[in-house]
């Protein structure tokens, strides 16, 4: 199982910030409803022979982030078992060790929260290239969820200037919990409880 990061150079710039504007989205496609801002703008793949990300959400302002959701209607293909804490925990291991050309240090360490109700779970990483005069460099932030069989990582993107600015931070946490997965109820474990996830080196 191999996860592709994606990236392309940006180029800092500086905006007035202003009060940020929503826009709904919905692809019964790939069973996923959410909430982006509206001077972004959103490309969706038509079928599975296309590259790239499923969904993208970017921002029309070159460096500002964007977001990608991947969507796997096979676990065993998409993430390689059925079992959302083996999954995520091995996800993130080879997450930070994917590419040895990069330096990796993680931000927010693996945790958990809830998603539309499904057990979600989340890390924030650095990545640097190494043994370069100008380094190209990013964070992203990453959320694995799994709804019934089927299965969802979130990234969102961003140079590490621009990854925690207002208006960004303000951005996820709206999409975030906005986002609605479609034809499926809302579940959590049976004791209403998130069970934790063991993450080993």
């Amino acid at each position: 199982m191999t996860f592709c990061l994606s990236f392309t150079l940006f180029i800092p710039n500086v905006n007035v910030s202003f009060a940020l504007q929503y826009t709904d989205y919905l692809s019964e496609k790939y069973q996923i409803a959410f909430q982006y801002p509206s001077n972004w703008t959103v490309e969706e793949k038509s079928n599975k022979l296309e590259e790239g990300t499923e969904i993208e959400v970017s921002d029309k302002e070159i460096g500002n982030g964007k977001i990608g959701i991947h969507f796997y209607d096979d676990l065993l293909e998409g993430f390689g078992s059925t079992d959302f804490d083996f999954a995520f925990s091995d996800f993130y291991k080879h997450r930070i060790a994917e590419d040895h050309k990069f330096e990796y240090k993680t931000i927010q360490p693996p945790s958990l929260l809830e998603i539309d109700g499904h057990k979600t779970g989340s890390f924030h990483i650095l990545f640097s290239q190494k043994d370069e005069i100008d380094p190209v460099s990013g964070e992203v932030q990453y959320w694995i969820t799994f709804v019934g069989e089927m299965g969802y990582m979130i990234e969102f993107l961003s140079i590490p200037e621009n990854f925690d600015t207002q208006d960004n931070t303000e951005m996820r946490d709206r999409f975030i919990s906005s986002i609605d997965f479609l034809g499926l109820s809302n579940s959590t474990d049976a004791s209403g409880r998130i069970s934790s996830v063991a993450m080993s080196n």
